[in-house]
């Protein structure tokens, strides 16, 4: 079965050497190619596109791919949809891969992976490309990050510093004017903040609240320095 391709993209020289690159793979066919969103829209009305090529600096903006990509999904357009761009900046690799048709994010530089890339979105089988997919990983362990650190308070964040520089709890307590069975609702807490952020073996030791392996992961996550 032969798979229809369409492609857009603003940069005349590689929309012509993309589309001659896919037209000599036997299962793929160009149904259509254009470089502006206008061209664009036309060509979802009236071809029957399978998978669609689409350039994220459309138009010198660069969110415009992303805007053509939201804008097809209201209008129920049927179509896979796959990101080219020269950016591999994470938070742009992030905000792309939300857009629901969005499958894959490949930047032009490998652009000869394009052809098993559209195979694999046609067949729902679609994998994040290694140009994008550590940006992509990067960009969730920050947020991830982010959010743990929004859920510590900053008298938690106390108990760790001093509990890296080497203070025992009873130590902790004087320093910071709480009781030590306080201190140890505070150990307590960070520890089942990790809980869900490492893998079960981790938490396993976790669970007898071992200072020093609180105190690692809580570096590994920069919650301390």
């Amino acid at each position: 079965m032969t798979i229809r391709v369409c492609i857009c993209d603003d940069d005349p020289v590689f929309l012509d050497l993309l589309s001659d690159y896919i037209g000599k793979e036997a299962d793929l066919e160009v149904v259509g190619v254009s470089g502006t969103k206008a061209d664009l829209m036309e060509l979802l009305r009236t071809a029957a596109i399978d998978v669609l090529l689409l350039d994220m600096n459309l138009s010198g903006d660069y969110q415009g791919g992303l805007n053509v990509a939201l804008e097809s999904q209201w209008l129920g357009f049927d179509l896979k949809i796959i990101i080219l761009s020269s950016f591999d900046l994470e938070e742009v690799v992030l905000q792309a891969m939300t857009f629901g048709r969005v499958v894959n994010y490949i930047t032009k530089e490998y652009y000869s992976d394009i052809p098993e890339a559209i195979r694999q979105a046609h067949t729902k089988k679609s994998g994040i490309h290694h140009s994008s997919a550590r940006k992509l990983v990067n960009q969730l362990i920050n947020t991830q990050e982010q959010q743990l650190k929004s859920q510590i308070t900053k008298l938690q964040v106390q108990v760790l510093r001093l509990l890296s520089e080497g203070y025992d709890r009873s130590q902790i307590a004087d320093e910071l004017f709480y009781t030590e069975q306080s201190i140890n609702n505070e150990i307590f807490k960070v520890s089942k903040l990790l809980k869900g952020k490492f893998p079960y073996l981790e938490w396993l030791r976790l669970k007898k609240q071992n200072t020093s392996e609180i105190v690692d992961l809580a570096k590994k996550l920069n919650i301390i320095p």
